[in-house]
């Protein structure tokens, strides 16, 4: 599968809905280039005006999965509600403290979601494929 915006747009609502309990605001979308093997990335900033501009970039190296799809645009999530939403910028090592892992933790006993466990990944650049 191929992620479009408006596939995200629709994801993102119906996690931020049904793990997030509907609190996660507005959240733009962009995509790395070809050459950039990140799955995903989670940026948070405010605008001149002290505005939330949230974004999460999803990598287009890869061949994407629903599965794989679903729990890195989640994993970005996480990100993304304990910086807006608990109020805390920094937590541990790029961002996967124990905030980050307590979310984890009450997704998979709560849902069964494993968002720690790495999901299968083709990349489409095999330079990106690890050895």
């Amino acid at each position: 599968m191929t992620p479009t915006k408006e596939i995200l747009k629709k994801l993102y609502k119906e996690y931020n809905e049904k793990y997030f309990y509907g609190k996660l605001g507005k959240c733009d979308f962009s995509f790395f280039s070809k050459n950039i093997s990140f799955l995903g990335w989670y940026c948070g900033k405010e605008t001149n005006k002290n505005i939330p501009n949230d974004k999460i970039w999803i990598g287009t190296a890869v061949k994407w999965t629903e599965e794989a799809l679903k729990c890195v645009l989640i994993h970005e999530m996480i990100h993304m509600y304990v910086y807006r939403i608990e109020g805390h910028k920094y937590d541990g090592i790029f961002g996967h403290g124990r905030r980050f892992r307590k979310h984890c933790k009450r997704l998979k006993k709560e849902f069964g979601l494993d968002v720690l466990r790495s999901p299968n990944i083709e990349y489409i650049n095999k330079k990106f494929s690890p050895k």
